[in-house]
Order: structure tokens, then sequence, then C-alpha cells
């Protein structure tokens, strides 16, 4: 079936979010960039209504096996590390709620530690994802499909590709946070140098991601699409890269004798506030992959 690219959406920055083409009888075939990177095909727009081409399953919510899948992948990883921040910051911010073996700073160091290991494998799940998407079918200028699979790419023309990018990034970031928050007997300097600054750059690239993804799904700065999945994804996402952001802010290190016991609490909270909005978005990846 022929068709023609009739319109083309960009978001604020300048990058393709959305195709329509128009199609034999005043149909329109509809391809999203994050639709499109997920594998859940197009929307087909009839005068009956708006249907998937590729259709969903009847009950979303209830399906969450899907191994052979790469967004499965980014799911569940996504889902264990941000489990695990929230269970460490948890266990700091209510430490009376937490068996004593577990408050130890050392024990909540190393759950930090392997959640931003299990972070960082999502986010190169989710980077291969962008980079296999393929046909872009009009999304943009390439159209050519990849001869087999690729582990490296350069895509900056795709909005969806330079926010999984960034995220990896920041992931590694967070690998070096809280790898050095194993060592003992650093300074404050050095708790800043170590700890802190990569904190603060993994922070900030989580926030420049969640801001794209969330350009991505709105096609522009801003919208409101509370009746769409990928809208609350991107949402919680963006609260949970917040939380973060002010988690880092409240963690900076100070000479011996100025620490505020307020502040390490709010720090612990935020990180707690940020893993579980990261993990409700991480879970709603999964209904995501087959809804219609």
């Amino acid at each position: 079936m022929t068709d023609s690219l009739v319109n083309l959406s960009f978001s604020g920055l300048g990058y393709v979010t959305k195709a329509v083409h128009l199609l034999e009888g005043g149909r329109q075939k509809i391809v999203t960039s994050r639709r499109h990177r997920k594998g859940r095909g197009a929307l087909l727009v009839t005068p009956e209504g708006v249907h998937a081409v590729s259709p969903g399953f009847k009950y979303p919510w209830l399906h969450i096996w899907a191994p052979a899948r790469l967004t499965w992948w980014v799911a569940v990883l996504f889902i264990i590390g941000s489990a695990l921040f929230s269970v460490g910051g948890y266990a700091i911010t209510f430490p009376q709620d937490i068996p004593t073996s577990l408050t130890t700073g050392l024990t909540v160091d190393w759950v930090f530690f392997i959640g931003s290991l299990f972070f960082t494998s999502a986010a190169f799940c989710q980077l291969l994802e962008s980079v296999n998407a393929g046909d872009s079918e009009g999304l943009y200028a390439e159209q050519k499909l990849p001869d087999s699979f690729q582990w490296v790419a350069w895509h900056p023309q795709r909005i969806g590709y330079m926010a999984s990018l960034v995220q990896l990034i920041g992931t590694v970031m967070f690998n070096f946070n809280t790898g050095n928050a194993l060592i003992n007997d650093l300074n404050w300097i050095q708790q800043d140098i170590l700890i802190w600054t990569p904190n603060m750059i993994g922070c900030i690239c989580f926030l420049i991601a969640s801001r794209l993804a969330f350009m991505e799904i709105c096609h522009g700065y801003w919208g409101w699409q509370p009746g769409n999945i990928e809208w609350w994804i991107t949402v919680l996402n963006l609260l949970g890269s917040v939380g973060f952001m002010i988690s880092a802010l409240y963690s900076l290190a100070v000479p011996a004798g100025d620490t505020s016991s307020t502040f390490s609490w709010l720090s612990a909270f935020f990180t707690f506030q940020g893993g579980v909005c990261f993990f409700i978005g991480s879970y709603l990846l999964l209904p995501e992959m087959f809804s219609e």
C-alpha cells in the first residue's frame, strides 16, 4: 500500500517526534518516535476511530513476561535498580523500620552500588533499543534497516537516542558515585570530589534525559496526556530525576562539625522518593509493551 508523508511534528528542540502519512480512502497512519523505538508499530486513523497497526493485548496489565524483547529487559533491569535505590533511601530515612544489620553504612552503600549497576545495564539496553530501531517510516532521513544487530551507532537526530545516551552517561556517573562511597576514611574534600561531583553530573544527565523523553511524548515542550501510559512513564521519570537532584544538593559534604542532620535526612528522603517514582515508571514499561 502506497502512502504519502503529509505532516511532521517537531519537538521544541527541532527533533522529529511524529510523522503522519495519508493513506487510501482518507485514512492516516501515525508513526511516533517512542512507539517506533519500542517496537509497538504505528497508529491507524479511520472514520471508525484510532487503532494500532499491530494490536496489543486485551489486558496489557496482566502480561509481564516477554524476555525475547529488549524492551522487557529494559523494564526489568530498571525495576530492580530503582527498587534497590528505594530500599536504600528508605533504610536511611526511616532506620527504625529496618533491621539494624541493614542500616549500617557499608550495607546501605552496597545496596546503592548494586542498584547503580542495574541502572547502567538497563540504560545500555535502552540505548541498544534505540540504535536498532531500524526503518524510521518517515521520522528520520535514513530508511535502511540494519543488516544485523548493532552495538554502536551515532544518531544525534533522534530524540529517543539522545535521551537514552544521556541517561546512560548519568548511570555511569552513579557507578562512580556509589562505588567511591564504599571507600573508607575520605575527608570532606575527597567526598565532594569522588562522591558528590559524579552524583551531581549523573543527576543533571537524568534531568536532561527525562526532559527529552517527555518532549518526545508531547511533541513539544509541554503536553497534558493523562490518558496515555507513555506520558505517565515520562512524568514519573522526570519526578524521579528531580528527587535525585534535590537529594544530591543536600548531600554536599562540608567540614567536620558543620554537617546538618536535617540535610542528611532530606538527602536520604529524596533518594527514596526518586527511587519510588523510577520504580513505578519502570513497572509501567511492561504494560506499555502490550498495550494498543
